[in-house]
């Protein structure tokens, strides 16, 4: 063997192992080479998608077939939201959102209300359609012709004739002077109405007419203190009775009708009598 031999043999061997593991490179590529394929691989399969999606996304002539492709052409195939708003809705919906300021009305400045004057009730015995007594001269009856219209009534009202005169049954003062309104319109349905009127009557005419001076002064001064504001009863005690009793002014009652052809027996129910 050549001396200088055992020097060289292991720059041979390395050499050997270099040509052997380029030998390997060659039947495999670097990894260069595999990131590009990657890359230009993972492109095309994006373009490749992306196709195919398109073609699906298309809209499709037939309103059948589009019906059964995906959810967007679908919804492509929609009307327009503002398409689909009743018009009616839509602005009773804006009329709440912004309502419409509504002008104040106007103010009517009205004229004070003045209160009706009420006037009193009237005496229930006290009636205003009793015959009229006045001279003839000033076209009214003769007082012959009123006391006979008088007794005409009377007679009407259940009054007995007794020749020229009548009789008559007439409720006696106390209670007719005591008598209200009400215990008058509980009576107007009874047999006793009749006589209630005809008591009544006969009272106001001997008021108006006969008592006293025959001027019915004592009648005007009760409904003048009535308006005033008196009582009823403290309005009767001074200017009808004046001084006399019930029964006293029954008893003069009684005396002037009987002179006139009227005799009346005064009669008593057991109702709410004036106290004496």
């Amino acid at each position: 063997m050549h001396p200088i031999a055992p020097s060289c043999a292991p720059v041979a061997l390395a050499d050997q192992t270099e040509i052997v593991r380029k030998r390997r490179r060659r039947g495999r590529p670097s990894f260069v080479t595999v990131l590009r394929l990657a890359i230009v691989s993972a492109a095309a399969l994006g373009v490749t998608v992306f196709v195919l999606w398109l073609k699906e996304e298309t809209p499709h002539p037939s309103a059948a077939v589009a019906v059964r492709e995906s959810p967007l052409v679908q919804a492509r195939s929609l009307k327009s939201p503002l398409k689909t708003v009743q018009s009616s809705a839509l602005a009773a919906y804006a009329m709440k959102k912004n309502p419409v300021p509504v002008p104040a009305p106007a103010v009517v400045l009205q004229p004070p209300v003045q209160e009706p004057v009420v006037s009193p009730a009237l005496p229930v015995w006290l009636l205003t359609d009793i015959p009229e007594f006045a001279d003839a001269k000033n076209g009214g009856l003769s007082p012959a012709q009123t006391i006979e219209q008088l007794r005409q009534s009377l007679r009407e009202s259940g009054a007995r004739q007794m020749g020229q005169a009548v009789r008559f049954g007439m409720l006696n003062l106390s209670e007719l002077l005591a008598m209200d309104s009400r215990t008058w319109t509980a009576s107007l349905d009874t047999l006793v109405a009749t006589e209630n009127r005809a008591s009544a009557m006969l009272l106001t005419f001997y008021l108006t007419y006969l008592d006293r001076a025959g001027d019915g002064a004592g009648v005007k001064a009760l409904l003048d203190a009535m308006e005033h504001g008196m009582s009823e009863e403290s309005a009767v005690r001074e200017f009808i009775l004046a001084g006399r009793s019930v029964a006293e002014l029954e008893r003069q009652m009684g005396q002037v009708f009987a002179d006139a052809g009227v005799e009346l027996q005064f009669m008593r129910r057991g109702g709410l009598a004036m106290r004496p």
